[in-house]
């Protein structure tokens, strides 16, 4: 069977993953830190400056340490930006796409250099702002990518209500975004068997390359289960893996480790 060629966790503090590096995989790692979102403490929208909402003991030192911990596996840090709760969608106020670009670029470079991310992952799965989310995006991520050179990396990580837009984004982006991960738990309608799964895999995923694509998976959320359990989804994923869809993320965040979503 042929191996992974990359592997990808979300996490939000260190005890996730700090000895994940140790285990001498083969393939690549993401660590990508959940959340950073453009709204303050008391839920306001705050016009494209974001706020890293993840544990506080995940710094820039604790980044590193793990990077150095690795044995013989490449490591990056991903910020992800957005999240699954829908008290903080994608929203810009009509007018004010630029001030919102222009707002979302210098604070998520502050917080790239502050952290040392390697890339910045785009993560919303309630959007409001239909119309403004592609190209917002897009020009976000080609000024941190392209003009001020703080990022070496960008992905999208897809849920199935909002697949279209993010369609979407990646056609005014393809070669700034080198990942595209799609979340299976996203499914409207519940899966039950392996082939089931892979084919919904290779039928979402038909816009991107399949060299971008990781199959993508939570069981945090009762819902999550309902749609995709957790015994299907590692049961298509050899099946995955012989169709070239070799890349696997998994959602590992959880109310024990830390509430990123209060």
């Amino acid at each position: 069977m042929t191996e992974l060629a990359a592997f990808r966790v979300y996490a939000s503090t260190p005890k996730s993953v700090e000895y994940l590096p140790n285990a001498m995989l083969k393939t690549e790692v993401h660590i990508v830190l959940a959340f950073a979102r453009d709204y303050d403490a008391e839920g306001n929208n705050q016009t494209g400056k974001f706020v890293p909402y993840f544990d506080s003991s995940f710094d820039a030192e604790k980044i590193q340490a793990i990077r150095n911990s690795a044995r013989g596996t490449t490591v990056k840090f991903f910020l992800s930006i957005g999240g699954r709760n829908p008290k903080y969608p994608f929203r810009i106020s009509s007018g004010h796409r630029e001030e919102w670009v222009r707002n979302a670029t210098e604070s998520l470079k502050d917080i790239v250099k502050n952290y040392r991310f390697d890339g910045i992952d785009i993560y919303y799965e309630h959007v409001t702002s239909n119309n403004d989310f592609a190209q917002a995006m897009r020009d976000v991520i080609w000024r941190l990518k392209r003009t001020e050179n703080v990022i070496t990396s960008a992905s999208l990580t897809v849920s199935a209500p909002l697949n279209g837009l993010y369609n979407d984004l990646y056609k005014k982006g393809a070669a700034d975004f080198d990942h595209v991960v799609y979340q299976s738990h996203s499914e409207t309608s519940p899966i039950s068997t392996f082939d089931g799964l892979v084919n919904v895999f290779f039928d979402k995923t038909i816009n991107y390359p399949k060299t971008k694509i990781f199959a993508g998976h939570s069981d945090v959320l009762p819902s999550d289960w309902e749609k995709v359990p957790l015994p299907i989804f590692l049961g298509a994923v050899p099946k995955l893996i012989e169709k070239k869809i070799d890349s696997i993320s998994k959602w590992i965040v959880t109310v024990a480790d830390h509430d990123p979503e209060p």
